[in-house]
């Protein structure tokens, strides 16, 4: 691909350039746009992308979304379209750890939330070339359905257009990997005769048959397969076809709502970012969708990166910001191309492996404690990013995801128990505090623009306080990273850069 070449002159286009409109690139844009930066996202397809490629999401991205008010109108979105889907909040509000979406639907929410917050999606583009920004703005030049050329100028790109990114492509960026030999197919459909598949799972001697994740919805994998076309439309006979031979059951399907294929790969990007272009979601890491990790781990990658591109745009990142995103994201990714690559040995269907099956399955899985783990493996829960206070802990909430939290508010504030995450929208840190901790409220109003003060009489669950807490949610600072003030003064100019000049 050669690389794009436009007119010095040329106005930029948007602040950031996202490729690709999917969860993930709508999920980032949004982050960007309600930290105020201006944002366009390109989209090679006329439309929303409605095909199943997992069955929900999961504790870290519903909390994002909740933190972001978005995560009440996904779930009204979803139950409207499967009532079967239909979650609730618990008795004190907090979002549920699990909820199943159809396929479009979280894409449709994410893209009102992103025109709500002035930001724009242009469709009927496939970007044909690419600059990193090293030399100057990034320039992307993409063809529309017509074939004309548009150059597009941003101060920095972001590809999250998939595992054939073209982005990652443009950048040379080397996509190592392999896998075993997996041919699999996720499909919503109508299954007859009604009845004929129990609804659950089951190993066979010809792979793996499922009818168990929602109304209508179908797994079949097959393994040590001829390899198939990727590149091929998916048939509704295809995937009836390998159903019949991983159920042993001649079953038929019709009113097919989704067809999709996976395999076996599992590849990481060499690294995620070059100049001032940056991959996330599927253009930096493949694997099979067990679990469905792959749509969790990528809104994941659109949170972590959000907050820190926008510092970047406005000037006031500290150095080595934006290269955190790589040091806190791959490693996390290459952890769960580990995990989808072990399961997918477990699940052949090899009477080798049998023995390893039955063990992990009927005897271990039976183990609340084990199920509760690979619950919260998968689900990417126990996620702990290195905060560089010279002190990490192997307890505690320093590094780790801040749980919604309940705050009784000072009678001056209005009074009442208030939820962090809906203190949590404007996409800003946010420093927990109770009475007699003023000091601290005080050393943080120079970063007033980037930090807001939310005072406490008391915290539920009890924690540590006062509590620094990242845009993207997770503890930057607690009393654990050392006594004083010191550190803290350290992790507000690690994270959020240096003080306003009059603060």
């Amino acid at each position: 691909m050669p690389e794009a070449r436009t007119p010095a002159t040329t106005a930029p286009d948007a602040d950031v350039i996202v490729v690709g409109a999917g969860p993930v690139g709508l999920m980032l844009a949004c982050e960007l746009a309600v930290a105020g930066v201006g944002v366009l996202v390109l989209e090679r397809a006329a439309d929303f992308d409605r095909r199943l490629r997992a069955p929900g999401i999961t504790a870290r991205s519903i909390q994002a979304l909740d933190r972001r008010g978005v995560l009440d109108q996904l779930m009204k979105a979803t139950a409207e379209a499967e009532p079967a889907y239909r979650t609730e909040r618990d008795g004190d509000g907090r979002a549920p750890e699990m909820l199943p979406v159809r396929a479009g639907i979280l894409e449709e929410v994410l893209y009102d939330r992103l025109v709500e917050l002035g930001g724009r999606v242009r469709r009927g583009l496939t970007v044909t070339a690419l600059s990193d920004g090293t030399a100057g703005p990034v320039v992307v030049t993409a063809s529309d359905e017509h074939g004309a050329e548009h150059s597009l100028r941003a101060s920095y790109a972001v590809g999250c257009d998939g595992g054939r990114s073209a982005v990652r492509k443009a950048l040379g960026i080397g996509f190592p990997g392999g896998g075993p030999e997996v041919t699999g197919y996720q499909a919503v459909v109508t299954v007859e005769p009604e009845g004929a598949l129990e609804r659950t799972w089951r190993r066979t001697p010809r792979g793996i048959a499922a009818y168990a994740h929602g109304p209508s919805r179908i797994v079949s994998v097959e393994f040590d397969t001829e390899p198939v076309d990727r590149h091929s439309e998916v048939t509704l006979g295809e995937v009836e076809a390998s159903l019949r031979r991983t159920s042993g059951v001649e079953v038929t399907l019709r009113d097919p709502v989704s067809l999709a294929r996976f395999t076996g790969t599992c590849r990481l990007a060499e690294r995620y970012r070059r100049g001032r272009v940056l991959l996330a979601g599927d253009a930096a890491h493949v694997h099979p969708p067990f679990g469905g990790q792959g749509l969790n781990l990528g809104l994941q990658d659109a949170v972590n990166l959000g907050w820190k591109l926008a510092a970047a745009v406005r000037g006031d990142a500290p150095e080595g910001l934006l290269d955190s995103y790589e040091s806190e994201r791959r490693p996390v990714a290459a952890r769960v191309l580990r995990n989808s690559e072990a399961a997918t040995r477990i699940l052949h269907p090899g009477p080798e492996n049998t023995a390893t099956y039955e063990l992990f399955f009927k005897e271990l899985m039976t183990d609340p404690a084990v199920k509760q783990r690979l619950h919260d493996v998968y689900a990417m829960k126990d996620v702990v990013h290195p905060m560089d206070t010279g002190s990490e802990p192997a307890a505690g909430l320093l590094g780790r995801a801040c749980p919604d939290l309940l705050l009784e508010r000072p009678r001056r504030d209005g009074g009442g128990t208030v939820r962090l995450a809906t203190l949590q929208q404007e996409g800003r840190a946010v420093l927990i505090h109770t009475a007699g901790q003023a000091e601290f409220v005080s050393l943080a109003a120079g970063w007033r623009d980037r930090v807001d003060p939310l005072a406490a009489e008391r915290v539920s669950p009890d924690v540590p306080t006062p509590l620094l807490v990242r845009p993207d949610g997770y503890v930057a600072w607690t009393p654990e990273a050392g006594p004083g003030t010191t550190s803290f003064v350290t992790a507000l100019r690690r994270w959020l850069g240096a003080p306003l000049a009059d603060g």
